[in-house]
């Protein structure tokens, strides 16, 4: 009983292993955005649709969010998270081949039904691998998010600056990573103990009514702060290096990680 146990139990890279799935998460939401200049230069589409790709990510990560935490829940955090993975590459794949602005909006759409779930299923394996580190695990995935849109603005900003294949090497390279990670999770053990016990269903939220109002008010400063995160990452690269004058994406890649980072 105690070698089935153990043998049940996650590998001991199973926490990083995690928190580098999602900072690539968060590294490939950030990857476009030094990127959309050269895209409306190269195709010639105004910057309305800039946020129209934006939007169609945004929609469809909510999507994700709602439906696969109780999809991991019912099936468990493994399989889930290797679903999104795949989606994750296949976004990025899109990316490769785009031949218009049109695989643009797949691509980002592919991309956030990935991280949508890597957000919410991966956070809930972190706390599934190691219960006792809940505490910490909230503060390290806050840094794995911030790093890791951070990191993927300045390196793809830089490959942009310096010509060096802008509009591929920098999907490649976030490829590999997610392809490492695919086969560790193909490897990893399931983390979820009482998957296939779970009803499937969205579970509804409910707020007690005594905070009702404040709860309101939070969701409504959360909700202009993303909005505004999201103008600055599809937007504000464009928009800083234009307001300063400045030649380049390498400036709206920096102000992008200033973002991140504050």
């Amino acid at each position: 009983m105690r070698e089935l146990s153990q043998s049940r139990r996650p590998q001991s890279w199973s926490y990083a292993a995690l928190l580098v799935l999602l900072m690539l998460g968060q590294a490939t939401s950030a990857i476009p955005s030094p990127l959309y200049s050269l895209y409306a230069e190269k195709w010639d589409y105004p910057p309305v649709l800039t946020t129209v790709i934006f939007a169609a990510y945004g929609a469809v990560a909510v999507v994700a969010i709602l439906l696969s935490g109780p999809l991991s829940d019912r099936y468990g955090r493994r399989p889930v998270l290797i679903g999104s993975v795949l989606l994750l590459l296949a976004g990025l794949a899109v990316f490769v081949l785009a031949a218009g602005p049109g695989y643009l909006i797949v691509a980002r759409m592919l991309n956030g039904l990935g991280i949508g779930a890597i957000v919410v299923v991966g956070g809930a394996a972190l706390l599934d691998v190691s219960p006792e580190r809940a505490a910490r695990s909230g503060t390290l995935t806050a840094i794995a998010f911030n790093v890791g849109i951070a990191v993927a603005a300045l390196g793809t900003a830089a490959l942009a600056q310096s010509g060096l294949h802008p509009l591929l090497l920098p999907y490649l390279a976030d490829a590999l990573i997610g392809l490492v990670l695919l086969v560790l999770l193909l490897v990893m053990r399931e983390p979820h103990s009482s998957a296939g016990t779970v009803p499937l269903g969205i579970p509804r939220p409910q707020v007690p009514e005594e905070i009702r109002g404040r709860f309101v008010f939070a969701v409504l400063g959360a909700g202009a702060a993303w909005a505004v995160l999201g103008v600055c990452f599809s937007l504000e690269p464009s928009i800083a290096a234009h307001a300063a004058n400045v030649d380049g994406p390498l400036f709206g890649g920096a102000v992008v990680a200033a973002v991140a980072l504050a």
